[in-house]
């Protein structure tokens, strides 16, 4: 039988931002791309800000609220807030979600297939429940990988009773999948080794913003930082993880220089679990050049990367992040920056590629702020562009959703099941390579 011309995805997806929210988000991206394109997508999301658990007015007493953003039919649902209190409460939000998310996506019209999107792994129980009750697929998208990613922000101990049982969970869902989706190369293979048998790459895409001058101009003039002068910019979240205490060290070694410091300029706008801690370093040792926004809307991020010169992705080394290709360093190269990283392996050698920097410790952050801060406004900017076309003609929108649309269309056309089906095929199938 032909797949209809319009085909519904539902999607669950626990952190999409609502309207002048904080955050970069590629799934609007691709999903907006796909209304574009014939489909109908509902999205059941919640509306709590995941970086500090805040719930705007709109939408703080009402069960489920309907919109329209961008194409796409977007419901947000309750769930336990105020998530930066307590690991306890953090961990309540997660289940909260699952069952209203499940309850909402078994009352929407039956779509072709279903789409949950982990971390947290929570929400691939609700997919999994929606899915069976609709009788359609399941696609599995994994953007880090549970409960591997939790034991490295010290949420979890390796060796742990929920470790475990999460491992558990995390491997029956990646077999059950039909579809596995993933937005980094690293996971392709760490998905497989978790039972995945049909896993497909669909990264983050980019889209081109070069930098408006009268933008430029205006956010240079909000933050007194002159056209000559260097601007690096941090947007994303400042968790633990982040390590953005490296980058104050990075930035107090370059002030430290005896033969004078060059005019580096640093702008950071998130917030996150550190954000306390930052906060009472710099009300004790408060760095010259350095401006804290605090969490901004979206288009003012963009605006405020148009104003910078070089975009700064920080993470704490680790071989999780390693693989990695982050939407961070999308955003920035659409935006034409080039861009200094923390974190060696696929971050490092994309900023290699595109004119950035590899900077793994406060040292050689601070080495790196300098050179930058030693070149001229044009020599940066040509330096941007050539980052955006260089990740323009591998990360562009138009092929990413290319790949997203026919695995999707495959795997309806495949009907639920298909991934158990494949897998069993594969584990039953003889060796005839044996010498």
């Amino acid at each position: 039988m032909p797949i209809a011309a319009l085909v519904r995805l539902l999607v669950i997806y626990q952190h999409a931002p609502t309207p002048g929210a904080p955050g970069i988000y590629r799934h609007r991206m691709l999903l907006a791309e796909l209304v574009r394109r014939g489909w109908h997508v509902d999205l059941v999301s919640s509306p709590i800000n995941y970086m500090d658990g805040s719930v705007p007015e709109r939408y703080r007493d009402a069960t489920c609220v309907r919109e329209e953003i961008d194409g796409i039919t977007h419901h947000w649902v309750q769930a336990t807030d105020d998530i930066q209190r307590s690991f306890k409460r953090r961990a309540r939000n997660y289940v909260t979600f699952a069952w209203n998310a499940t309850l909402r996506g078994m009352r929407l019209q039956r779509p072709d297939i279903v789409w949950a999107s982990s971390p947290p792994l929570s929400v691939a129980t609700a997919g999994r429940w929606v899915a069976r009750r609709h009788r359609v697929p399941l696609a599995l998208e994994v953007r880090d990988l549970w409960p591997e990613s939790a034991a490295v922000v010290g949420l979890l101990s390796a060796d742990s009773a929920p470790y475990k049982v999460i491992e558990r969970f995390a491997r029956t869902y990646a077999r059950a999948a039909d579809l596995t989706l993933v937005p980094t190369p690293g996971l392709v293979e760490l998905m497989q080794g978790h039972g995945s048998s049909e896993v497909t790459l669909v990264t983050g895409a980019i889209e081109d913003r070069p930098p408006a001058d009268d933008v430029r101009a205006r956010w240079r003039e909000r933050l007194g930082v002159p056209d000559e002068a260097c601007l690096f910019a941090y947007v994303g979240a400042h968790g633990v993880v982040n390590g953005l205490d490296v980058l104050f060290d990075a930035i107090e070694l370059v002030r430290a220089d005896a033969d004078g410091w060059p005019d580096v300029r640093i702008v950071t706008a998130g917030s996150g679990s550190a954000t306390a801690a930052l906060t009472a370093r710099l009300a004790e040792r408060p760095i010259a050049g350095l401006e804290v926004l605090g969490p901004i809307p979206k288009e003012d991020a963009r605006d405020l990367l148009a104003g910078a010169d070089v975009g700064l992705h920080l993470l704490r080394p680790d071989p999780v992040f390693a693989s990695a290709l982050p939407t961070k360093v999308l955003e920035y190269l659409g935006c034409h920056l080039p861009f200094i990283t923390t974190v060696p392996g696929l971050p490092g050698e994309v900023a290699a590629a595109t004119g950035g920097d590899l900077a793994p410790d406060a040292g050689q952050l601070a080495d790196a702020l300098r050179r930058w801060a030693q070149r001229s406004p044009e020599q940066r900017r040509t330096t941007g562009d050539l980052a955006f076309a260089w990740g323009e003609t591998r990360y562009g929108l138009a092929s990413s959703v290319d790949t997203l649309e026919a695995a999707l269309r495959s795997t309806i056309a495949a009907g639920r099941g298909a991934g158990k089906r494949r897998s069993k095929h594969m584990q039953a199938e003889p060796d005839t390579n044996q010498g």
